[in-house]
């Protein structure tokens, strides 16, 4: 087995990529849930992560889209303008945007939730 996952990472770098990629993102966002989980439980903790991840994704694109990309002008690039460049970026900032709005909506929600329990059991 050792063998066979030496050669299939050092053969093929796109599958290496997407492994790694996909272990940066669990290690991320599974140590911050962890973290939060154990302090405040599982429901608020996924809303905070959730929240949290995703407003640093708000704030990272936005960086990314004033700043980027050091280097060579955009003019200079073959077939891309300056603006065609940040049309990833730009497609992330309205996505998590859109998620970040909706776990702030969430975590509101949840906070009522806890208010009207409070003054049910009082």
């Amino acid at each position: 087995m050792r063998e066979i996952m030496r050669s299939l990472l050092s053969s093929n770098l796109l599958v290496t990529g997407i492994l790694m990629f996909i272990g940066s993102i669990i290690t991320f966002a599974g140590s911050t849930f962890l973290l939060n989980a154990t302090n405040v439980g599982k429901r608020l903790g996924f809303l905070i992560t959730g929240a949290a991840i995703f407003g640093w994704g708000v704030i990272n694109s936005i960086f990314f889209i004033l700043y980027a990309p050091r280097g060579p002008a955009p003019a200079n690039i073959d077939g891309l303008n300056a603006f065609e460049i940040r049309i990833i970026p730009l497609t992330f900032l309205v996505g998590s945007g859109i998620l970040f709005v909706m776990f702030l909506l969430a975590l509101n929600r949840f906070e009522q939730e806890q208010l009207e329990k409070e003054d049910q059991d009082n």
